[in-house]
């Protein structure tokens, strides 16, 4: 009865594996197919394979879980680690996968060839503006700094954030996960776990969406997105702010990053954040790109020169990514090359780093 229950386990796991990434590995259809495929790209003898398939084999060896799990691993994210193949049941091997703190998601067959294609434009540190989701009535802006890397299997990114304005000390968290690429959309998946709060205040998801528009020439060093996340405290509202990352000028260490990080960011008023990082000329533009109410509403005098008006209000909140690609740019080429100017994404932020009390 137990080696009953051993093969079935191995049979539902190596089963669902071929569900789950059987089109992206290119597997056929019929289990002597599958077997043939699988013994020619793994060097294993095809009947092991089916043996696993059919329920009869009692035990996977060593060698067996490794060429498997090498195999299936060429497109599962996270990782499959070969022990989890010994699992007594399928519920027992999919526990470990949640248990090891990650979970699989189901990855385009091209994701690899996308982050060739888009991987510079998004890769690097990036200074992030976007409204507070918290003071929502005072139009204050948080800004906050957002790391993104290949670690040589996937895209990952770090966020940082704070959860109030007008404070002191503020201590900063992250918000950390992998980033999708879906077509012509990347999507910055991240949580905060983890903070041993009585409440589990801190416990959240971010998720930031972007069309990145296969690396557009336009947008590579500024990019504009929404981002969905819950209000902390009180109702815990789900909200969606318009969000713009801008990279950074200069290559970061990991103490620099780390000081970045403690110096810009901050939740502030959107005057003070806005005219100190880009100037007066330049705040009415940006604010329009952060501004999160639907096409047709009605806006301050300031804003209504960049907004282009339709026959009837937009019910659904749609970037303008066309307005931002075209202005953007230019906007930030004005930005850098005012010396005036000391923002976190421009070089001269290093100096404030070295001054700013620790």
């Amino acid at each position: 009865m137990e080696k009953q229950r051993v093969a079935a386990a191995a049979q539902a796991i190596l089963r669902q594996l071929i569900t789950e990434y059987g089109v992206a590995l290119h597997l056929p259809t019929g289990d002597n197919q599958i077997a043939a495929h699988i013994a020619q790209e793994t060097g294993l003898a095809q009947g092991t394979v089916l043996g696993i398939l059919s329920g009869s084999t009692e035990r996977i060896n060593e060698n067996t879980r490794n060429k498997l799990a090498s195999l299936f691993n060429r497109a599962a994210i996270p990782r499959i680690q070969p022990v989890w193949l010994s699992s007594r049941s399928l519920a027992e091997f999919n526990s470990k996968r949640v248990g090891s703190g990650l979970i699989p998601i189901r990855m385009p067959t091209d994701y690899l060839q996308q982050v060739e294609r888009v991987g510079d434009w998004l890769c690097g540190i990036h200074i992030v503006y976007r409204y507070s989701l918290d003071f929502i009535d005072t139009g204050d802006v948080a800004r906050e700094v957002i790391h993104i890397w290949n670690d040589g299997a996937i895209l990952q990114f770090k966020m940082s954030f704070i959860n109030q304005s007008g404070r002191e000390k503020n201590p900063v968290y992250f918000f950390e996960g992998p980033v999708l690429l879906v077509g012509r959309t990347a999507v910055l998946l991240g949580t905060n776990v983890g903070v041993q709060t009585e409440d589990r205040e801190y416990d959240r998801a971010r998720v930031i969406v972007l069309d990145h528009d296969n690396a557009g020439g336009d947008t590579h060093d500024c990019k504009i997105g929404l981002m969905t996340s819950t209000r902390p405290r009180r109702d815990h509202a789900p909200c969606t702010a318009s969000t713009i990352l801008i990279r950074t000028q200069f290559a970061a260490s990991q103490s620099v990053f780390d000081d970045l990080v403690r110096t810009a960011t901050v939740i502030q008023s959107l005057d003070e954040i806005i005219k100190s990082d880009f100037g007066d000329e330049f705040a009415p533009q940006i604010k329009t790109f952060l501004d999160n109410r639907p096409h047709g509403y009605k806006l301050e005098p300031e804003l209504e020169p960049y907004v282009k008006r339709g026959p009837r209000p937009d019910r659904v909140l749609r970037l303008d990514t066309d307005r931002f690609a075209t202005h953007m740019g230019h906007i930030l080429d004005m930005v850098v090359a005012n010396d005036v100017i000391c923002a976190p994404f421009k070089e001269n932020w290093l100096r404030h780093i070295r001054e700013a009390p620790k």
